[in-house]
Order: C-alpha cells, then sequence, then structure tokens
C-alpha cells in the first residue's frame, strides 16, 4: 500500500519558546505514535515546515486537526504525494530549530521559510535534508535543548 507524505508549512500565532517547542514535540509524538504517523518539524523565525508520513486515511484526520490549530496560522500545504517508503522511518516526530546555527547551514535552509524559492529547493533537496536530519539529531536540539530521541 502507499503511503502519503505531506508538506506544509505555517506561521506561529504566538513566540514559541523552547520550552514551548519541547511541549509540542512531544504531545506531536505522543499523538503520531498511535496514528503511526512519522515525519520532522521544523521551526524557523516563527514559521513552521512539517512534513508528515502515513497512511492517506490517517494524514487526512490529522489535517483536519492541524486545520483547526490556533497555534499557527497561515496553513499551505507545499507538497503532497504518495510514496512508497517513509524518509523518517523511526521518528515519529523530529524536531529541528533552524535558528539554530549549526542547523541554518543546510542547504536551502539559509533563508526564511516565507520565501516559495527556498521552500521549493527545499522539498526537491527532501531525501538531502532528512539523511542529513537523521545523521545529525541523535538527540533533537530546539535552540540548544537537548531529549533523547526516543523512537
Amino acid at each position: 500500500m502507499k503511503l502519503r507524505r505531506i508538506a506544509y508549512t505555517s506561521k506561529a500565532t504566538v513566540e514559541f519558546t523552547k520550552r514551548d517547542l519541547l511541549d509540542l514535540l512531544h504531545d506531536s509524538r505522543a499523538y503520531n505514535t498511535l496514528d503511526n504517523i512519522s515525519g520532522v518539524l521544523i521551526h524557523k523565525e516563527g514559521y513552521f515546515l512539517q512534513i508528515l508520513e502515513g497512511e492517506p486515511k490517517d494524514l487526512n484526520d490529522l489535517l483536519a486537526r492541524l486545520r483547526k490549530d490556533t497555534r499557527h496560522t497561515e496553513f499551505k500545504i507545499i507538497d503532497d504525494r504518495l510514496v512508497d517508503k517513509r524518509m523518517f522511518l523511526n521518528w515519529a516526530m523530529g524536531c529541528a530549530d533552524f535558528d539554530d546555527p549549526s542547523l541554518s547551514m543546510i542547504p536551502g535552509v539559509r533563508s526564511g521559510l516565507t520565501n516559495p524559492e527556498v521552500m521549493e529547493s527545499l522539498i526537491n533537496r527532501l531525501p538531502e535534508v532528512a539523511t542529513y536530519l537523521h545523521d545529525n539529531l541523535t538527540y533533537q536540539q530546539i535552540n540548544g535543548v537537548e531529549t533523547t530521541e526516543n523512537n
């Protein structure tokens, strides 16, 4: 059976502190584990990019919840496709804060997540970015706060 991979962007409605990002990561991992959804959440300058992978029905349910979530606005799906395998196989939800200088050097992430050219480049280079994240985020880093990878 084919899986569905979705990438979307949104803008935070409030400033997310390190603790807020950790809480969001914790909640996402719990729900995604139950629904067998994997992916990564990227934060930069108050904007989010999230890549989600899973069964189409499970992603439809999650998308309905995300659209209602008041913690973000300007929700926009930028890529939606069927795939044969997951890029984020063992991650109920990885998280990276690209305001962290060590992560900002990933190709395509040097500028803001609002630039359509940056977004297209990032989506086109998603396998490379996924590999980089897997290799370099043994511990999920959020502005210097590390949480153990538990999935």
